[in-house]
């Protein structure tokens, strides 16, 4: 159990204790309801499958449609959208990371969640995508621009599973992190990188972690995750924070093979210190998403970067001039979608 700390939830952000605590308790009795008509679908189920042998097409059919309908997973989006392939949307929440997976079958992962100020971003693009709760909630690393609206996401939405890397950070938001944590009794995992490090999410696709190691990194954004999540043939490489150094630790430590991408998040919001000649002819991306703030006061992303990936032949989509970024992997190729 996560050691428990306590802070003035006032002083956090704008929304009170209650009405956070309301919105979760919503959340939970729309599940618990759930849950209850699909246990009621079972039995009606049980009950057909008793039925004689002559009985008239029309109910087969209905009786068949209703197993495909509890074979859906309870945390959803629109089930004809899942079954085409993996869902990928970098979420437009400034200047930090957010994004949003839903893999075929349904089940869903949100990968960081901006800065405090972005939980209202990401719960209206939940709440347009009929999400009420989600499997795999994943920090990058604990710098409060990627963890900020996770606290609010945890208190508002049920998670199945929480993943950080085990680095702590000295900051307020990562102390209120462990609080939400701790009152969501949500399973906490921290592994490390390693050739048999995964994250446990769907039978169809493969969430590989290729960084960070247990050593002392100097810049904590090295700390971050580096995630290649593959579905088929088609995959999709986020790589945090993370600096040139995190880059060449991982790729001296595993093979060239498990970096290859369609598509590469790329590292720290674009910057020059990042996503290195090296990790490019590794990953051999054809898009690359940069997530940034517009007008942002780092000069993300810095102009270096940019004909970096102008000279690998790399098309480019940006946060701030695009807006949310969707991409379907559906196995063989990647779209585009929005």
């Amino acid at each position: 159990m996560l050691s428990h700390m306590e802070y003035d939830w006032n002083n956090f952000n704008e929304e009170s204790e209650t009405e956070r605590i309301k919105k979760r308790n919503t959340r939970i009795l729309l599940v618990a309801i759930l849950l209850f008509v699909l246990a009621a679908i079972a039995l009606f189920v049980t009950f057909i499958n008793r039925v004689p042998a002559n009985v008239s097409s029309g109910v087969e059919e209905a009786s068949a449609s209703v197993i495909e309908t509890t074979q859906q997973p309870i945390v959803s989006e629109e089930s004809t959208k899942s079954g085409e392939g993996l869902m990928v949307a970098f979420l437009d929440v400034g200047q930090g990371d957010s994004i949003f997976l839903q893999s075929p079958s349904g089940k869903t992962m949100l990968v960081d969640g901006g800065e405090q100020s972005a939980f209202d971003t990401i719960s209206a693009y939940l709440d347009a995508h009929d999400v009420i709760g989600l499997d795999v909630v994943v920090a990058s690393h604990l710098h409060s621009d990627h963890i900020g609206g996770l606290i609010q996401v945890i208190d508002v939405y049920p998670v199945g599973a929480f993943y950080y890397p085990p680095f702590d950070a000295e900051s307020e938001t990562y102390y209120n992190l462990l609080d939400a944590l701790n009152e969501s009794e949500t399973t906490v995992y921290s592994p490390l990188a390693s050739k048999d490090a995964f994250i446990d999410w769907d039978d169809e696709v493969t969430v590989r972690i290729l960084s960070p190691y247990q050593t002392i990194y100097s810049d904590f954004n090295d700390t971050s995750y580096i995630l290649n999540v593959t579905y088929g043939d088609t995959s999709v490489l986020l790589a945090g924070d993370a600096t040139e150094l995190s880059e060449t630790l991982a790729l001296k430590a595993l093979p060239n093979e498990y970096f290859q991408a369609n598509v590469l998040k790329v590292g720290h919001h674009g910057s020059n210190t990042s996503t290195s000649f090296k990790f490019l002819d590794a990953v051999d991306p054809d898009i690359a998403i940069i997530s940034c703030g517009v007008d942002n006061e780092y000069g993300h992303p810095h102009e270096e970067l940019l004909l970096r990936l102008q000279a690998y032949g790399i098309q480019v989509y940006r946060t701030d001039l695009d807006g949310t970024i969707t991409l379907l992997l559906d196995g063989a190729n990647v779209k585009v979608i929005q």
